[in-house]
């Protein structure tokens, strides 16, 4: 099934790929917690029962979002991600290929289901929201997985990845020689010391603030980027919400705002972020316009319910 012809691809990502399902709740209280690395928490009243409203189908993953942005923005895109012999499997690679998404790097886990997440988004609290996940297939994903079947690549965007096995994903990815852009996921971010011997051959390091906070407690913005930046990454990319988002290239700051507008739900906003932006750079653009594609994609998808829906095209992101 995988077998096919030497392609050449502008981007592969690699990372999870996942059957969604959304559910809206008006029950729910957001908490402040003073606590830098985990600011926000969201409750609800011990042993009552929560009532949803309408539940969606949709798909998710890191690695899925994003192939679905970049073929979106017109780039020949791959995926590297490992997906159950289930029903959701089914749909989840059906999905992929009906968004033009080159499916022929696709592995295959017979032992366990396809990823499965479960997304709240709290109605009245700007709808964030909170994903209760079951990586299933997609924590198998390892090295030996990685094979572009004497295919090539321009870039790797690598979203996140498996507890175990995660160092040798990137070290395939670094061996090609080919331009990686990195969002990294807590299983990374846990092991501080071991990603930080990656970041010099990484690109562009998208991070959160909250994600950016877990490499130094600095309050400064500015300050932050530029200690990130000094470990090693090319350019540092760091999202905060509703605010914007920075960038730091070792020479020079830039900010973009976020557009105001209505939000349906969060979900996906980063991948949609992160995509658009690595897109730009794929196409030539400067670090500015990057950002601007970046905060405009992202306002779009916000405006939608699920993670791959209101991303936009080359032409309409322009």
């Amino acid at each position: 099934m995988n077998q096919f012809k030497s392609k050449k691809f502008e981007v592969v990502t690699i990372g999870g790929a996942t059957s969604d399902f959304m559910f809206y709740s008006g029950d729910g209280e957001l908490i402040s917690t003073g606590n830098l690395t985990k600011q926000k928490l969201l409750a609800f009243e011990y042993g009552a029962k929560i009532l949803a409203d309408k539940l969606y189908p949709t798909y998710g993953g890191g690695a899925a979002n994003s192939a679905t942005s970049f073929a979106t923005l017109g780039l020949k895109t791959g995926i590297i991600t490992k997906i159950g012999l289930d029903e959701e499997g089914k749909k989840v690679l059906a999905n992929l290929k009906s968004k033009r998404v080159d499916t022929s790097l696709i592995k295959f886990d017979k032992n366990n289901s396809t990823a499965f997440s479960m997304i709240l988004t709290v109605k009245g609290s700007a709808n964030e929201h909170i994903v209760f996940a079951h990586r299933g297939a997609s924590d198998t994903l390892s090295a030996k997985d990685f094979s572009l079947n004497n295919s090539t690549s321009d870039w790797y965007y690598i979203s996140s990845l498996p507890k175990i096995g995660w160092e040798g994903i990137i070290e395939s990815a670094i061996k090609t020689k080919a331009q990686i852009a990195w969002n990294p996921g807590s299983a990374q971010l846990n092991r501080m010391s071991r990603l930080k011997k990656y970041l010099p051959k990484v690109k562009l390091l998208f991070l959160n603030k909250d994600e950016a906070l877990e490499f130094k407690k600095l309050k400064n913005i500015k300050g932050l980027i530029k200690y990130i930046q000094s470990l090693g990454p090319k350019t540092v990319i760091i999202t905060d919400g509703a605010t914007g988002a920075y960038a730091y290239d070792g020479k020079k700051y830039y900010f973009m705002k976020a557009p105001k507008t209505k939000s349906m739900d969060t979900v996906g906003v980063g991948d949609a972020f992160s995509s658009a932006f690595t897109g730009s750079i794929v196409y030539g653009n400067n670090i500015r316009t990057a950002l601007k594609w970046g905060v405009t994609n992202s306002a779009s998808v916000v405006k939608k319910i699920g993670a791959q829906n209101g991303l936009l095209s080359k032409r309409q992101i322009g």
